[in-house]
C-alpha cells in the first residue's frame, strides 16, 4: 500500500481559530500582512478580532493555509536528546538489515530513510504526525521528525536520540528486533542516578559534570531548577486516624515547595541556591557556559536535565549553540555550531556523565545523610 501524505480543507471557523489561537505569533500586524499579500488593506485601527474574522471569511487554498500555518509554528530551540548503550557487538550492517525490516512495517502516517555515516555510524530518520485534540482542528496534526543515531564502537553501541515518546518507541522496537537477530536480551545502560539517595549526591553528579568536561573550562551558570529529595513518611504519619490531624497534614503537604527554578549569573553561589541545598534541595535541571580552552576560545552553552527527576531516569542533554570571539569581544547572542563539532560536544556530555556516575559509584562522593549536609556546594 502506497503512504499518501493527508489531505485536509479549512472551514472559515477553523481557520479563524488558528489565528486566534496564535496571539503572539500572528498579531495584528501580521494579519494586516496576510492581506497585503493578496492585495487587500486593512485599516491598522481595527483590532486584531475584526482583522482576523474578515481574513478567516476570504477563500483560502493550499498555500494560503501552508502561510498562515508557518507563521504559527515555533522558531524554538531544537528538541533535548538523550541517549542508551547497547552492551552487543554490533555491526552497521545488522543495524541497517533490522531497520529495512522495520521500514516494512512501519505504519503509513510515517516516513523513514536512513543511510551510512562513515563506517561507524548508522543514521536513522522518521518524518511522523503527532496528534494533539486539544488543539483547534486545523492543527491537531503536527508533522515532526526524529533523528535516531547509531554509533558502534567495538563491543559497545550507543544509540542517541530526541528525548520524546516516539523516538523511544522507535528505538524499543528496533532493540526488539535486534534481540532476535542476536537470540538474547541485550544488556544495556542509560545515565540514571536513582541509585543515589542523598541530595548532595545528585546535586555532585551535576556540578561534576559541568566543571570536568575535557577541554573546558567553567564560565557561567545561568539557569537552576532543584527539588527536595524525596522523604519517605514515618510510621505515625502512616497511622493518622484523626480527622483533624489528616487535614492538617494535607495542607502543611501542599504548602511543601516542590521544585523552584532560578535564572541569573553565578547561581551556585547565590544565597537563593545556598539556601535550598541547606534545606536538602537537589539540582535537577543545569545550563551552563564553559569556554574552550583552545583557540578561537569559543564559550559553548550546555544544558542537561532529569525527564523524571525523583527517580534520577530520563537524562536529557543539548549543545545549545556558541558565543564566538569575534574583533575582541565575544557576540552578544549564541550562534549555531556546525554539525560535526556538536556531535564531539554531545559524545562529550555522554562520556563525562558516564565517569561521573563511575566516581560517585566507587565512593569518590561519600553518601552524606541527610542531616549531615554541608549548607555550601563548591561550583
Amino acid at each position: 500500500m502506497s503512504k499518501n501524505n493527508l489531505l485536509y480543507c479549512a472551514t472559515d471557523k477553523e481557520i479563524y481559530d488558528v489565528l486566534m489561537s496564535a496571539k503572539q505569533r500572528i498579531h495584528a500586524g501580521v494579519v494586516l500582512e496576510l492581506a497585503k499579500d493578496r492585495g487587500i488593506f486593512l485599516s491598522p485601527k481595527d483590532g486584531r478580532e475584526t482583522l482576523v474574522n474578515y481574513l478567516s471569511l476570504l477563500p483560502h487554498d493550499y498555500h494560503d493555509l501552508n502561510i498562515i500555518l508557518d507563521h504559527r509554528e515555533h522558531a524554538g530551540r531544537s528538541e533535548k536528546l538523550t541517549s542508551v548503550t547497547l552492551n552487543a557487538a554490533l555491526t552497521v550492517e545488522e543495524i541497517k538489515e533490522v531497520v529495512k525490516e522495520y521500514t516494512s512495517e512501519s505504519p503509513a502516517d510515517e516516513t523513514i530513510t536512513s543511510h551510512s555515516k562513515g563506517t561507524d555510524q548508522f543514521v536513522v530518520n522518521v518524518k511522523y504526525s503527532e496528534i494533539d485534540y486539544g488543539k483547534t482542528r486545523l492543527v491537531q496534526r503536527t508533522p515532526k521528525e526524529a533523528g535516531i543515531e547509531f554509533h558502534v564502537d567495538g563491543d559497545k553501541t550507543v544509540i542517541r536520540m530526541p528525548s520524546n515518546a516516539k523516538a523511544k518507541e522507535v528505538v524499543s522496537k528496533l532493540k526488539g528486533k535486534l534481540d532476535g537477530k542476536k537470540k538474547t536480551d541485550i544488556p544495556t545502560d542509560s545515565i540514571e542516578i536513582g541509585e543515589f539517595k542523598s541530595a548532595a549526591s545528585r546535586t555532585e553528579f551535576f556540578t561534576s559534570l559541568i566543571s570536568k568536561l575535557k577541554g573546558f573550562k567553567l564560565d557561567n551558570v545561568t539557569s537552576v531548577k532543584v527539588e527536595p529529595i524525596k522523604r519517605e513518611p514515618e510510621e505515625d504519619e502512616l497511622d493518622l486516624e484523626d480527622d483533624q490531624n489528616k487535614e492538617q497534614a494535607k495542607q502543611e503537604a501542599l504548602a511543601l515547595v516542590r521544585n523552584v527554578a532560578l535564572k541569573g549569573e553565578t547561581l551556585l553561589a547565590s544565597e537563593e541556591y545556598q539556601s535550598l541545598v541547606k534545606k536538602g534541595f537537589f539540582i535537577t535541571s543545569i545550563i551552563w557556559r564553559a569556554k574552550e580552552t583552545t583557540i578561537p576560545y569559543p564559550i559553548v552553552e550546555f544544558e542537561a536535565a532529569f525527564e523524571e527527576p525523583e527517580d534520577g531516569k530520563g537524562f536529557k542533554y543539548s549543545v545549545r549553540g556558541a558565543l564566538n570571539f569575534s574583533e575582541g569581544e565575544y557576540t552578544k547572542t549564541l550562534r549555531p555550531i556546525d554539525a560535526e563539532a556538536k556531535e564531539k560536544l554531545l559524545s562529550l556530555i555522554e562520556q563525562t556523565a558516564n565517569a561521573t556516575i563511575a566516581e560517585i559509584r566507587k565512593g569518590l562522593v561519600p553518601e552524606i545523610p541527610e542531616a549531615d549536609q554541608p549548607g555550601e556546594i563548591d561550583p
